[in-house]
């Protein structure tokens, strides 16, 4: 029997995932979520707002609610239909957990899932009323799939039991983020990234300490002021698609200095870098150890400490040999460990077991 899933995607280009690389046109789902088809499962879902006025009422409405509404109304057929609901992220659930957890139709009896990448985070340094209300739009959802394992501890430190938390390692497409021996990795350091994890101040103090080495990150305007920054750093604009591959296989190596966040900040580029044989450098954090081996698929650098982070980058551009066994033990761990075809094989497990 074939299992039915329906997907509520986020508004817009139906995911979060590729906000500074865009995903290939031939991936139309976040996170890679056409790879839950097949193996006894249909993934379905309705289409966004197309009409004007359709979206200009659903923005009001869901301004003011603080929910996704619109989507979830629209798909009630479908999500009585289907065997489970899957929604990404924590907004597209939440509003279809408030019915589930009232025993309002259409989520009465049919089980949902929901990955959440920021809840853990809020849970840990927000309000007082942010916590309650992030605990009651959980509170009908059967599985929050986080994407680091300290996030489980998060969770039930909140009173949230810990069977329904389950850790899924964020995944890349492998196929289309590989290596390509004819680009010559003859930029030093690039950085990419908008979220508020990254931590680019230390990297660009940094940059203050290895004036002969050229750095490049690649960010929102507005998110470093160009004329603060030393010489050797070029601030540029977003990349996206071929562009974005492009920076990462060019690299001699792939910065990410983050911030030490709940939730894994940075680990797409990691993975999308690793990808491509790249030798990533990145700050050592308790959510992203899942994902990196410091010394063998990537280089530590240490939490805002910029004399630290210059080390680490000072000695990875001084070995060629180092760079090339980093870059090529990452790309066997992403084939490995961190392709599509494993995340969504896991997420089929664990909506088989609701069911």
């Amino acid at each position: 029997m074939t299992v039915r899933v329906l997907g509520l995607f986020e508004n817009g280009d139906e995911g979060g995932a590729g906000v500074v690389r865009g995903r290939p046109p031939a991936h139309p789902f976040a996170y890679g979520a056409q790879h839950l088809d097949g193996d006894g499962f249909e993934l379905v879902r309705v289409n966004p707002a197309r009409h004007r006025l359709h979206r200009r009422v659903r923005d009001v409405v869901e301004h003011r609610s603080g929910l996704a509404i619109d989507r979830t109304v629209r798909s009630a057929r479908e999500a009585a239909r289907s065997d489970a609901v899957l929604a990404f992220l924590e907004r597209e659930g939440a509003f279809a957990s408030r019915l589930r957890a009232r025993g309002w139709w259409p989520m009465r009896g049919t089980p949902l899932v929901t990955l959440s990448c920021w809840w853990a985070e809020e849970l840990r340094t927000g309000s007082a009323t942010a916590r309650q209300r992030i605990l009651q739009d959980a509170a009908g959802i059967d599985r929050i799939l986080v994407l680091s394992r300290n996030q489980v501890g998060i969770f039930a430190d909140h009173g949230v039991d810990p069977e329904r938390v389950v850790p899924v390692a964020f995944s890349v497409d492998a196929a289309y983020y590989h290596p390509d021996p004819q680009v010559p990795r003859d930029r030093d350091v690039v950085a990419v990234g908008v979220d508020r994890g990254r931590d680019f101040d230390t990297l660009v103090e940094a940059a203050r300490l290895l004036p002969d080495v050229r750095f490049d990150i690649l960010t929102q305007p507005g998110r470093l002021d160009p004329d603060a920054v030393p010489a050797n750093v070029s601030v540029r604009g977003i990349a996206h698609g071929e562009e974005y591959r492009h920076w990462l296989r060019s690299a001699r190596v792939v910065a990410v200095p983050t911030h030490d966040l709940a939730y894994p900040t940075g680990q797409s580029v990691v993975l999308e870098a690793s990808a491509t044989g790249a030798c990533v450098a990145v700050t050592l954090t308790p959510a992203l150890g899942d994902y990196v081996r410091d010394g063998e698929t990537a280089l530590g650098m240490p939490l805002h400490d910029p004399g630290g982070v210059a080390t680490v980058l000072a000695r990875a551009l001084g070995d060629d040999a180092l760079r090339e066994r980093v870059g090529a033990d990452a790309r066997r761990a992403v084939e490995e460990s961190f392709a599509y075809p494993g995340m969504w094989r896991h997420v089929r497990e664990v909506i088989r077991g609701l069911l």
